[in-house]
């Protein structure tokens, strides 16, 4: 197989696609692609990766114009599958001929700033966890603040975002407004404003509703689609701006 995959060898914008020839075989991922080529090719090719098993969301990039985690995409099976994404400059669908297309292309995950071929800056989709204060602040005592399997059911699928910018990079909205906070803090502010132990709620939802929160989303749903975790940020958006 043949995979052309995006250069900046000095950050900035990508400067120039480079082609790979490459023995593909049943079960290997687009990382193991990845590995061959800057272990037996080309050691310049940079990339971001970690656990290799779609934990650490470290490997999220742009497949065929679909953002994905390298680790768990399947270099076979790739032109068979779709997530069927609204297109935005940043992306298209592979119904524009991407599918019929032989050659996989691979890039740097969209909305963000590239550092290096396929390596992007996290830094203020990180930040922006930051400014939300996600996080409970600790309580004095040695009470356990138990819950019921009703009470969990109401946030647990939030609970396993893995932070990896898939939704970020799929997000039309994020693409035309850089001040925009993301879905994935505006589903983490969900899921602690839907936790029973948390007593200041409302604090979550105050910063999800700000200006460049939740009211600038348009519910596209790319997010819901995209999400290696089924975490579904659109759903929680949806359900803030419905709040209050």
């Amino acid at each position: 197989m043949i995979f052309k995959i995006a250069r900046s060898p000095k950050g900035g914008q990508v400067t120039h696609y480079d082609e790979y020839e490459v023995s593909v075989t049943k079960g290997m991922t687009i990382l193991d692609v990845l590995f061959i080529i800057q272990d037996d090719v080309d050691p310049s090719l940079s990339f971001r990766y970690s656990c290799r098993g779609a934990v650490c969301g470290s490997c999220a990039m742009l497949i065929d114009r679909e953002p994905r985690l390298a680790c768990r995409t399947q270099a076979l099976m790739i032109k068979q599958s779709s997530l069927n994404l609204k297109a935005f400059p940043a992306i298209e669908n592979k119904q524009t001929g991407q599918a019929q297309n032989p050659m996989v292309l691979i890039e740097p995950l969209p909305n963000m700033r590239v550092l290096k071929d396929l390596l992007v800056d996290m830094t203020p989709f990180h930040q922006s966890f930051e400014s939300m204060k996600l996080w409970v602040d600790p309580t004095e005592g040695n009470t356990p603040r138990t819950q019921t399997p009703e009470e969990l059911s109401r946030y647990e699928r939030y609970v396993n975002c893995i932070s990896c910018g898939i939704c970020h990079g799929s997000c039309p909205v994020s693409s035309y407004h850089h001040e925009y906070i993301g879905p994935a803090p505006l589903a983490k502010a969900w899921r602690f404003y839907e936790d029973s132990r948390v007593t200041n709620r409302e604090r979550y939802l105050e910063a999800a509703k700000q200006s460049n929160g939740a009211p600038m989303c348009e519910l596209v749903m790319n997010c819901v689609k995209s999400c290696p975790k089924d975490v579904a940020p659109g759903g929680a958006i949806r359900r803030i701006k419905d709040t209050g």
